[in-house]
């Protein structure tokens, strides 16, 4: 698999490499929320779902993005931490489409059907919807899917892929009897499989370093899906989506989708200004009465799949010790620290119970008693490492004190409070916590990457296909997001045959033993899932917050006027 990183000391590496997976903030807040949430389990959908007639004939969706990628070619490498899936989001379709509960169904506009056919070796037939074609009008192929896997499973170097994740774990892939069949056949058997079995470029840009490199700096991708891009302003920072006049499937109710590029902030005022339709709620303001809210805005709720935690960097004294890892997860009050991302939005606090699958995903179970706030526990695993309370009540070992360094983005509140609030549960064994505010943007280069620290809080990404994203956090040891300094080889079985479980029964059971053998080692102390949390105009259908299923963009747009 080509990565971004393959030596632990590369320091000066973007943090593109990792962000994808990890972000500075997650949680926190000061003050009421905006709006409750509902008792109970929050929805894995926040918005109702509605039928075509109860949405008005046109209009435009006015959306916000952080910022513009630099390459609007979403496979390539520089992709690798933007919105650029988000940003296209109503342009492209798959072969799948995914469900409430993190799992996947054939999306009958491009497949009529998506099967594993063998286990030994891993093969999955496809049979593809005939009327599915690119933005130009020539059907989607079987030459379409052979181009796109050669182009991103690393055999040619000429491709500037943005990773050749399961792809360079296929062996073939071979047209069936007609050019909308084809076979793909995997070498190594993952059970993401179907994150890698439809094409998301046509053929002529895969077969072609210098277009999928260059080409789209300036100009998108030729669309398959309901919508295609109209125009691209960076000097706007701006792109306008049009109807797809070449689309085959239910029309879309809405004319045109925009999305304007602005920081979480201006889109909140941009929303109370009434230029935006829809905006994520940043963490910093969840906690906040949000301006733009008003009769006119609803602020949606659901659960999310991003999740804060702490990391405990076991490559280094004094955590080298799994009986000190073991001691300051005891020593911590989960359900406190729970409470930052919870309260802000009056949502009901769960304490993550996984390392892989979050609350509401298929295959998660709690086992978050695994890991049971037990401070005399902590003081007695301290005293069994050799560490004595000393005169101030902080532990020492001969001449070294239990003090641990924990770095902070300074600009980010909610790493800092959190950082502040594990501090203080930490003292009461006797362990010291220098909490050291850095640069946002040297705070992953300069600090996690090169392991210059001993604990550090930030955020995981959950996914629907989470298994190869889970293990690289914690193995193999040069992993390029593990941070935990350790990589227990027992472990690497265990995550082999988490890859390789095909069905949904033998996944769950693995990842449970997973699961109790990280709760043993403590890498990572998993906190809680942070809700999704979108501001949307009340007239609005279709789209808002979500744990992993996506819109149906034929189906998004604004309520039809009532009639008598």
């Amino acid at each position: 698999m080509l990565v971004s990183v393959t030596r632990r000391s590369a320091a000066a590496v973007l943090a593109a490499a990792l962000l994808s997976a990890c972000t500075l903030g997650g949680g926190g807040g000061e003050s009421a929320p905006a709006k409750p949430a509902p008792d109970g389990p929050l929805p894995a959908v926040a918005w109702d779902d509605v039928e075509p007639a109860d949405l008005k004939d046109g209009g435009t969706l006015r959306l916000g993005v952080g910022v513009l990628p630099r390459n609007f070619n979403p496979q390539h490498s520089t992709n690798a931490d933007t919105e650029i899936d988000r940003l296209l989001g109503p342009t492209n379709g798959s072969a799948i489409r995914l469900t409430d509960d993190g799992g996947w169904e054939v999306d009958p506009d491009y497949a009529r059907s998506v099967e594993v056919v063998d286990r030994s070796p891993l093969t999955v037939r496809v049979a593809l919807n005939p009327q599915a074609v690119w933005e130009r009008g020539n059907p989607i192929t079987a030459r379409d899917m052979i181009a796109y896997w050669k182009a991103q499973n690393g055999s040619s170097r000429d491709f500037e892929v943005r990773s050749t994740e399961g792809f360079d774990d296929i062996a073939s892939v071979t047209q069936g009897r007609t050019r909308f069949d084809y076979t793909v056949t995997f070498d190594t058997p993952t059970t993401d499989w179907p994150r890698y079995v439809y094409p998301a470029l046509p053929a002529i840009v895969s077969s072609k370093p210098r277009l999928f490199n260059a080409y789209f700096v300036d100009r998108p991708i030729s669309s398959n899906g309901p919508f295609r891009v109209a125009s691209i302003d960076r000097d706007r920072g701006r792109v306008e989506l049009e109807r797809n006049p070449r689309w085959w499937g239910e029309k879309p109710r809405l004319d045109a989708i925009t999305f304007q590029a602005a920081t979480p902030d201006v889109q909140l005022e941009a929303l109370d200004a009434d230029e935006l339709d829809v905006v994520e709620v940043p963490p910093s303001q969840r906690g906040k009465p949000l301006a733009a809210v008003d009769d006119s805005v609803d602020v949606q709720v659901s659960a999310g799949t991003e999740w804060t935690q702490l990391t405990l960097n076991g490559g280094r004294a004094p955590l080298d010790d799994v009986r000190v890892r073991r001691a300051i997860a005891a020593a911590l009050d989960r359900e406190a620290l729970a409470d930052l991302v919870t309260q802000p939005v009056d949502a009901p606090t769960e304490v993550l119970g996984s390392y892989t699958f979050v609350p509401g995903q298929r295959g998660y179970v709690d086992q978050s008693d695994l890991l049971k706030h037990d401070p005399a526990a902590a003081e007695k695993l301290l005293a069994q490492a050799g560490w004595k309370p000393g005169p101030d009540g902080i532990r020492r070992k001969g001449k070294s004190v239990l003090r641990l360094d924990m770095p902070v983005p300074e600009s980010t509140s909610s790493n800092a409070e959190r950082a502040e609030l594990v501090a203080a549960q930490l003292k009461t064994v006797g362990i010291e916590v220098r909490i050291q505010k850095v640069p946002d943007d040297t705070f992953f280069t300069d600090r996690i990457i090169p392991l210059s620290f001993d604990l550090a809080t930030f955020t995981h990404q959950g996914s629907a296909f989470p298994i190869v994203e889970s293990r690289s956090r914690y193995f193999p040891l040069d992993a390029p997001q593990n941070f935990t300094g350790t990589a227990d080889r027992q472990l690497g079985v265990a995550w082999i045959k988490a890859l390789r479980a095909l069905d949904d029964a033998e996944r769950k059971r693995v990842v449970q033993i997973l699961d109790k053998r990280l709760f043993r080692d403590v890498p990572v102390v998993p906190f809680a899932v942070t809700p999704e949390v979108v501001a949307v105009r009340d007239d609005v259908r279709g789209i808002g917050a979500s744990q992993f299923r996506q819109p149906v963009w034929t189906r998004v747009g604004f309520a039809a006027p009532a009639t008598d």
